[in-house]
């Protein structure tokens, strides 16, 4: 594989000296001349010898994301130029093809195509159609705008079963996730937008849904990645928020995997799962909305994810998919360990199974929770601000419900926290902080930000808090297990998963 970085500004000068400053992160640099038109023959000559990578040269017009306004005998000059200059390679759109002709000199083309308005529902013509007019040694690039993440597993498949040397994937934000597959089902290159080194403003990307290229590297397996990288994913709408692919990311590469994690947002559950059906999907992580969908459509389910009708996790096994509940297992493991401290005290139960439990929510992590506590006998009731939820779950689970005005009256001695409240910038607890019992036992799930409102209203309250990283990162490294079956490095989990959290409260 090959990561191309691509560069774009209205000054020649600052463009060839951010590529050149980039240079190391690249395997070829691609200068974009859109703004710029032509800068001279003896310009580009001076780059290409100062570069110590490959050089592609092109020039787009709006069919291309690109700004070039110029005629096509200008567009081709200006390409003729970089191919005599000593460029590796130019790229030209697949309806210029036959006007550009032959290249000079060792320079190869690559025919491009782009459909900006979505992806064609063949793939295949869309390709055939470039190849009608190619030269002896040409390379293909097909490049469609990915609506939604089924679109970019459609360009994903028909690049599995095209023939060699296809340059594809998708653009678009819903489409990002196959800039770092392409080069798993076969694609030479992958392109990549400049990285932001800091002190010079970040370069914009060349196209939507382009990664930066520390990004993009950071990503990959160690040395790179090839047909038989293993890809694992974590599936939720919205999931930019997720730092699943960073903790998990990481974890992969402790343990020395040849394997990537990625986050994908599918508009239709059923549909991408039916798409993913390639060797290389080997696991994914569920949230929300889709944690009961994938529990439908799971071949195999564990008990967890039967009892609560939902899993966070599938793994394929023997060409199928199994659903497996982890947020059971760690929510059942951090109150276990919680109430060796909490119940050291007079007066407090030393184990759930003695406890009056207060969950918040109707959601799947509220599922989660409540099946937990069925295992362990707790008594529990649940509570949303829709009272049917709240009911419903509670015959499923065979506990308790109330409304949401009579939680200040509600004993408890566990509460647990399972809406998204907390993670929007909210700056006051879910409930008002005299509603939350002194010196009780309170479970966050909400883990971004770290301190959630509701974690210091309970500190303030004399409460024993478990902060939501500790759920994260135990379900977390329950799904490592499962999709390896190797034992992750919890402890760098556990510092990724903070680092994480540092990174993006900076400005």
């Amino acid at each position: 594989m090959a990561i191309v970085v691509s560069h774009i500004d209205r000054d020649f000068d600052v463009l060839g000296a951010r590529a050149l400053r980039q240079a190391p992160l690249a395997d070829l640099i691609e200068l974009r001349l859109d703004r710029i038109g032509h800068p001279g023959e003896e310009a580009l000559r001076r780059f290409v010898k100062a570069s110590p990578k490959p050089v592609i040269v092109t020039i787009h017009g709006s069919e291309a994301f690109g700004t070039f306004e110029g005629s096509v005998d200008e567009r081709c000059e200006i390409l003729h130029a970089a191919a005599r200059a000593g460029a590796r390679f130019v790229d030209i759109d697949w309806t210029l093809s036959l006007e550009l002709g032959l290249m000079e000199g060792k320079c190869h083309r690559i025919v491009s195509r782009h459909d900006a308005e979505g992806t064609p529902e063949d793939l295949a013509r869309f390709d055939e159609e470039v190849r009608e007019v190619l030269h002896e040694g040409d390379a293909v690039k097909l490049v469609a705008h990915a609506s939604s993440a089924e679109d970019g597993l459609r360009m994903l498949r028909h690049l599995r079963t095209a023939r060699g040397g296809l340059i594809a994937f998708s653009s678009g934000p819903r489409g990002s996730f196959t800039r770092v597959l392409a080069p798993i089902f076969g694609s030479p290159f992958t392109y990549a937008a400049p990285a932001d080194l800091g002190g010079e403003g970040a370069a914009e990307p060349t196209a939507p849904g382009q990664l930066r290229v520390n990004d993009l590297r950071a990503t990959f397996p160690p040395v790179g990645a090839t047909s038989e990288t293993a890809v694992f994913a974590v599936l939720g709408s919205p999931i930019s928020h997720s730092l699943s692919p960073r903790v998990q990311g990481m974890a992969l590469k402790s343990a020395h995997l040849d394997a990537v994690f990625v986050p994908i947002e599918p508009s239709d559950f059923a549909a991408f799962l039916a798409l993913a059906d390639d060797p290389c999907f080997r696991g994914f992580s569920v949230t929300a909305p889709f944690k009961t969908e994938a529990w439908r459509l799971a071949r195999h389910a564990d008990e967890f994810s039967a009892a609560v009708e939902a899993s966070n996790t599938l793994v394929r096994e023997d060409s199928s998919w199994h659903g497996y509940n982890t947020d059971c297992l760690a929510i059942g493991e951090v109150l276990e360990r919680a109430f060796k401290v909490h119940g050291e005290l007079p007066g407090r139960p030393v184990a759930l199974a003695a406890a009056r439990v207060l969950v918040l929510g109707t959601g799947g992590a509220a599922r989660a929770a409540l099946g937990t506590l069925a295992r362990a006998h707790a008594r529990a009731t649940v509570v949303g601000r829709r009272l049917d939820a709240a009911e419903g779950l509670a015959r499923h689970f065979g506990c308790a419900s109330i409304p949401w005005d009579e939680i200040a009256s509600e004993p408890y001695d566990v509460l647990i926290h399972c809406t998204p409240h907390g993670s929007g910038g909210e700056t006051e607890p879910v409930i008002p902080e005299d509603w939350i019992r002194s010196g009780t036992l309170v479970l966050e799930a909400v883990y971004r930000p770290l301190r959630t409102p509701l974690v210091s209203a309970a500190e303030r309250r004399g409460c024993t808090v478990i902060p939501g990283a500790e759920w994260f990162v135990r379900q977390a490294r329950e799904q490592f297990h499962l999709f390896t079956q190797k034992t992750p490095d919890e402890e760098l989990m556990r510092l990724t998963f903070e680092n994480a959290l540092g990174l993006r409260r900076k400005p």
